[in-house]
């Protein structure tokens, strides 16, 4: 029997999505490579982002439930919630620049993603829709009135036919090249990234996002410290890489010889996640003909876990809109193009934007300490939102701008771009 609806992919965006589309009353199959769909061995972001109109939307969790306030939905969520109060950056001696509310309020949740995926599967099922695990989409062709996929799993390998299908692979974009809508953009490489949760830290605050900055934590990137969900004691410890600069010899050095050495000489390691990611321009069309890739197979960068949500719900009722014969996928991508930070007209210029106001690529360590010194007993806004904080960070920055001319010519003249990108209200 032909599906209405067969989607790629069964995290927070295609579990959604299956689930809004079952509730308009359509016949929907979901496939997964996993055995188990609760299971997360990919690292990933794990916190929800409770800035007004991050993405869209603001946020409320309590109750056994998100509730997505601006875009109409709620989800159950029943596993725990822990506050991040503080957002910290740390300078290579120790200067700590503050990212907080005065009231201390959170401005972030960390939460259990199994528990996640295991609410949305239970309504998944209890909408009537068929999940398939341990099934993979080898290949599939489009011809017009319906979309045909070659799977292998369980079943062996078969064909199952469908009027629409949604592709929520995840960031490495492999179905949304088999097909086309990757068509004209080229992967600028694929970064790595390992997390590290660990038990037995001292002196390092919990509740907190934190971002160590210098060549003596990592060469090119910081060193990203946040909560962790499996005890009251872990913490999650994020290191990235690239080609042969793998991530487990950054945090090798992390451990053994970098100023956090001290806090971790008695931590144990009791989880490793990794992962590889294609990294593409987000998609402004992303769909062709009965195909729609959402969340993550369509973007630039992680719509986290919240937006991959957000596109689930607007990707069913695009596929229901659709089969009723109106512009359904057309309206999903003028939502998807005004909801995300990464999707504008000129992606390029915006790259060159974010690359001038990431701290490390920008800063010598001597020039991390000095900066943040001169913020360190400042107040600053509480935002967790990882576009906003970067242009809260140099606005502050720019507000000792005759300090830095007097004090350090060479360091003010290197700051041009980012003073002319405040200039021209880039940010």
């Amino acid at each position: 029997m032909m599906k209405d609806l067969l989607i790629v992919g069964a995290g927070p965006a295609g579990l959604l999505a299956g689930y809004t589309a079952a509730q308009k009353g359509l016949n929907v199959t979901i496939v997964d490579m996993k055995r188990d769909i609760t299971t997360v061995n990919r690292a990933c972001s794990a916190q929800f982002v409770l800035d007004e109109g991050y993405e869209g939307e603001t946020l409320k969790a309590g109750d056994g439930k998100l509730v997505f306030t601006k875009n109409g939905f709620e989800v159950p969520y029943r596993g725990k919630l822990v506050p991040i109060l503080h957002n910290y950056m740390y300078s290579p001696k120790g200067h700590r620049v503050a990212f907080e509310y005065e009231d201390l309020r959170p401005t972030a949740l960390k939460f259990d993603k199994k528990e996640l995926l295991r609410g949305l599967l239970e309504q998944c099922e209890k909408a009537g829709v068929e999940i398939r695990t341990n099934t993979m989409a080898l290949k599939g062709r489009d011809n017009g009135k319906s979309v045909v996929l070659t799977l292998r799993g369980d079943r062996g390998q078969y064909e199952l036919e469908a009027k629409k299908l949604v592709i929520a692979e995840g960031v490495n974009r492999r179905l949304t090249s088999i097909f086309g809508l990757n068509k004209g953009y080229q992967c600028m490489g694929i970064p790595l990234t390992c997390e590290y949760t660990l038990e037995g830290t001292e002196g390092i605050p919990h509740n907190s996002w934190i971002q160590y900055y210098g060549d003596v934590y990592h060469p090119f990137m910081e060193i990203m410290v946040g909560e962790s969900t499996e005890s009251d004691d872990a913490l999650e410890f994020t290191v990235m890489g690239l080609g042969d600069m793998r991530p487990a010899a950054f945090f090798e050095k992390l451990v053994k010889d970098s100023p956090l050495t001290p806090n971790l000489r008695n931590a144990r390691i009791v989880q490793r996640k990794g992962c590889g990611c294609c990294n593409y321009l987000s998609l402004s069309k992303p769909y062709h003909g009965n195909v729609l890739a959402i969340g993550d197979s369509a973007a630039h960068i992680e719509v986290i876990n919240q937006g991959a949500m957000m596109c689930g719900y607007h990707a069913g009722h695009a596929v229901a809109e659709e089969l009723d014969g109106r512009n359904g996928f057309e309206a999903y991508a003028k939502w998807w193009n005004g909801a995300f930070e990464f999707n504008c007209e000129n992606p390029m210029e915006q790259l060159k934007l974010y690359g001038a106001l990431s701290i490390k690529r920008t800063l010598a360590d001597d020039e991390i300490d000095y900066l943040f010194s001169m913020l360190a007993d400042e107040k600053h806004c509480g935002h967790f939102n990882q576009y906003e904080v970067p242009k809260n960070f140099w606005t502050d920055v720019l507000k000792h701008d005759a300090e830095i001319r007097k004090d350090r010519p060479a360091l003010y003249d290197k700051l041009a771009a980012i003073r002319t990108y405040k200039e021209q209200g880039k940010f």
